[in-house]
């Protein structure tokens, strides 16, 4: 297995930890948000990271036998939600229904099975404090209106992602705006930011980046972080022909090029 094969450390860089105080805000305070930005920028990486959503979506799609222990889950509050581009109202309603009833049993388990003390004191039945709707540009208005009747009758937080512009759509829809508690726009990642997401994929191997690779890979992706993959992904398989152990600015000029990138 190679180390692109390998899902890399996640780098908490400084629009992660804005993205965490504004998805905080929202979940405490029971608001809507909005959060816009460019695709690959890193927006739903940071959610996935927020809700601990790589274990948490698995454990909701697999079942569990009833007497055997359920995995420790602590401060686990939010869930993410991505519509079909093709959604319906009802669809909607019945997959947001599905999750919140998944999510709270899950919680539910796990505070039952280790701190049943606890349990029995609050008897808590519902764990869902944020949902967050990533590419939600793909809803339409009657999905939005679904989705936020949804929230507020639950009394859940929301953070609605979506791509530059999706913000001015939600402001012409007064009935939404109204319920909007923060805009957040999450930017690109600062050159030292994209060295160590680049470091973070190289971490295992022996190779040297040298500055100017940096600086070629801030031009040809802009900063983009699903680009840089997609190079980094590229300059490994390069290094791995001609046993390269230094990435420089030609190697990725070679490698942005074969992605058809704009190299300069």
């Amino acid at each position: 297995m190679t180390n692109n094969e390998v899902r890399p450390r996640f780098i908490d860089t400084r629009q992660h930890k804005r993205f965490v105080q504004f998805s905080e805000s929202c979940r405490i305070n029971r608001y809507m948000g909005v959060c816009t930005g460019r695709s690959g920028v890193g927006k739903t990486r940071s959610a996935q990271e927020y809700a601990n959503w790589n274990q948490i979506e698995a454990l909701l799609n697999q079942p569990r036998h009833r007497l055997t222990a359920p995995p420790r889950l602590d401060n686990c509050h939010t869930a993410i939600y991505t519509p079909d581009v093709s959604c319906s109202v009802r669809g909607i309603e019945k997959a947001l229904a599905i999750l919140r009833n998944r999510f709270d049993k899950l919680m539910e388990d796990s505070l039952c099975w280790y701190e049943p003390d606890t349990w029995r004191k609050t008897q808590q039945r519902f764990f869902l404090e944020l949902l967050i709707i990533d590419k939600a540009q793909r809803l339409s208005f009657k999905c939005l209106q679904t989705v936020s009747d949804f929230v507020e009758k639950h009394k859940i937080g929301l953070v609605l992602l979506g791509m530059p512009g999706f913000d001015r759509r939600i402001r012409n829809y007064e009935e939404l705006n109204n319920r909007v508690g923060f805009y957040h726009v999450f930017n690109t990642p600062r050159t030292d930011e994209l060295r160590a997401i680049l470091e973070a994929r190289w971490e295992s191997q022996q190779v040297i980046i040298e500055e100017s690779a940096v600086v070629m890979l801030e031009k040809v992706t802009c900063s983009n972080i699903r680009k840089l993959v997609n190079i980094n992904a590229e300059i490994s398989r390069v290094c791995e022909l001609n046993s390269v152990t230094v990435i420089d600015g030609d190697l990725v000029q070679v490698a942005s090029k074969t992605l058809l990138l704009d190299s300069v």
